[in-house]
């Protein structure tokens, strides 16, 4: 079969021969239809992903849609290593395969759920968004960070706000439900000035985080200062991304005169069955077209291209076999 075959971590993945899979008693043979190229398969292939590959080769791909022998169409993930989803043929465990409407096309089902989840989950099962709350998405313009917008409407935000670096794709989001938008992209004190602005007029509740580093210092220092926040308020800050960098530097005194709390959200910290049960309702609201995801398919072919493309911000490259 063909399939993007890792050879050396920190390089691209590329369309070469590899075996055909055999599957145990509780697999199956999955023919692939689509595979979303995600951030995570970049980071796993890199070596920088706290569960990036350990033995190589390896074929790309933590989960994808595809036919089963008996012609269900389904979306799975967890192949046995060194199977993949961007090939031909897969192996799934059996357990994880989950089928998919009708009403949604390969590229749309095999796109949506990784990061749909990303907020999905934190919302529901971190953050614990109450109605009417105050959310802010840091890392807005990209795929994750659009679908979150719509994902904290739908869960019942009063208010969101969308931060971002791409501007392009900033003044784009008041249509999927942004009340208000901050371009990352500008000088220390504008931008403090900027998250202290939207956050006097409505305190951030839940800050979703898709990027880390020092737009997340800034805005730590701007919502622990004491003419922002009241000593009763709180503010819940969930780190799921590192797009600007792996770590911060943050004061002792903005977690004691603050109500920040921060918690991480990443496969361990969100039970199983959420995550099952979070599918279904995800790709209902797609099919209703009340959540929209952008999508460009690629031919197997060219996934060593597609992999190091940098010009498709805020759209999802979904691999095609």
């Amino acid at each position: 079969m063909r399939a993007a075959v890792l050879r050396s971590l920190g390089h691209p993945p590329r369309c070469e021969d590899f075996p055909d899979p055999r599957p145990a008693a509780d697999q199956a043979i999955l023919r692939v239809r689509a595979a979303s190229l995600k951030n995570v398969d970049k980071a796993m292939a890199s070596g920088s992903h706290y569960d990036s590959h350990r033995e190589l080769p390896v074929v790309c791909g933590i989960d994808g849609i595809g036919v089963l022998d008996d012609g269900s169409r389904v979306f799975c993930g967890g192949c046995p290593p060194p199977y993949g989803m961007m090939a031909e043929l897969a192996i799934v465990p059996r357990a994880f395969c989950l089928p998919v409407p009708d009403a949604l096309d390969d590229a749309t089902a095999a796109a949506l759920p990784n990061p749909a989840l990303s907020s999905w989950l934190p919302l529901l099962w971190r953050a614990r968004l109450k109605p009417g709350e105050t959310v802010l998405v840091l890392g807005a313009t990209g795929v994750s960070g659009k679908l979150a917008i719509q994902i904290a409407k739908h869960l019942g935000a009063g208010r969101v706000v969308a931060a971002g670096r791409n501007t392009r794709v900033l003044e784009t989001l008041a249509d999927l439900g942004a009340d208000a938008t901050i371009a990352l992209d500008r000088p220390v004190e504008e931008l403090t000035a900027a998250f202290t602005r939207e956050a006097g007029r409505n305190r951030f509740d839940v800050v979703l985080d898709y990027i880390w580093g020092r737009p997340t210092e800034i805005l730590l220092d701007a919502i622990a200062r004491d003419d922002v926040m009241a000593e009763s308020s709180v503010t819940r800050v969930i780190q799921i991304g590192e797009m600007a960098g792996p770590t911060i530097s943050l004061r002792a005194a903005a977690l004691r005169s603050s109500g920040i709390e921060i918690y991480g959200s990443g496969g361990g910290s969100i039970p199983h069955t959420a995550i099952f049960e979070a599918f279904p309702k995800l790709w209902a609201l797609a099919a209703d077209g009340k959540l929209k995801i952008d999508t460009e398919t690629v031919p197997l072919a060219d996934v060593e291209r597609a992999w190091q493309r940098s010009d498709a911000p805020g759209r999802r490259l979904v691999i095609i076999p």
